[in-house]
């Protein structure tokens, strides 16, 4: 019991501190800025920021949301996705234990969380993460790391990207306008290698599903307007958490077992 607490609670930590990288990731690399120098600085007066005031979580509330030095407010944006990444961590671990998908897939969900906060706020999925996660995938798939064949993740690959590049050209077609990007296809691609063929189909009907039900509210509230491009990579990255959550370590999958229990 003891060993499970402090576990999760290192789980916990560990997710913590890389949400508080991501946050350095989502702000600087749209920018040009380079994630490693400086070091973490306020913004605004560009102090930079000691280490006890750069705590995860907890410093953002202990310091009331605002500079030590010039008390100017910080966005609620950095609590929340450290503490999402640290639940998100700890969700993987309580599914897929301290085993090698773990790492795998909770790696490919830090992409998807930088990639979600950079999309909403810039509209852009940069080449650098897609890069980088091919060539993880390509790493994990030689060493024999990934749950599935290099049959299911290269079916998965392709038909992922392709099932979105065609949507987009029917889209296109229909609107006149883009309807799907070029960042989304390529994310695509690399989502479909990490889950495999039978994964993908579930995790595109997900953020479809949840991209239906989002936009459609966001439409009847007006926070969302028809005249103006709507990113879909963040849907992309809530479908693929739902299928990861729904999953199992032997590879079967909670929502589908349910829907051939009901459909046979």
């Amino acid at each position: 019991m003891n060993e499970n607490i402090i576990m999760t609670c290192c789980v916990f930590l560990m997710g913590a501190s890389f949400g508080s990288f991501l946050n350095v990731v989502i702000s600087r690399v749209p920018l040009g800025i380079n994630i490693v120098f400086p070091g973490s600085h306020c913004y605004s007066c560009k102090t930079q920021i000691k280490w006890y005031d750069n705590i995860p979580i907890l410093s953002y509330f202990i310091l009331s949301g605002k500079c030590r030095f010039c008390d100017k407010k910080f966005s609620v944006k950095y609590p929340t996705i450290e503490l999402m990444t640290a639940l998100i961590t700890i969700s993987l671990f309580y599914i897929f234990k301290l085993t090698p998908i773990f790492f795998i897939y909770t790696i490919l969900c830090y992409i998807l969380i930088a990639i979600t906060f950079i999309d909403i706020d810039h509209m852009i999925i940069p080449d650098g993460f897609i890069i980088f996660g091919f060539i993880f995938l390509v790493i994990t798939t030689i060493a024999g790391w990934m749950p599935i064949s290099i049959k299911s993740s290269t079916s998965g690959a392709f038909f992922f990207s392709g099932f979105l590049l065609l949507i987009g050209f029917i889209g296109e077609k229909i609107l006149k306008k883009e309807a799907m990007g070029g960042g989304d296809i390529k994310l695509g691609f690399i989502i479909g290698g990490f889950l495999g063929f039978k994964i993908s189909i579930l995790t595109l009907y997900l953020s479809f599903i949840t991209a239906g039900f989002i936009i459609l509210f966001g439409l009847s509230i007006k926070k969302i307007s028809t005249k103006k491009m709507i990113p879909f990579g963040p849907y992309l990255a809530l479908g693929t958490l739902l299928a990861l959550l729904s999953n199992r370590v032997d590879e079967e999958n909670i929502i589908l077992n349910w829907y051939f229990s009901l459909a046979f």
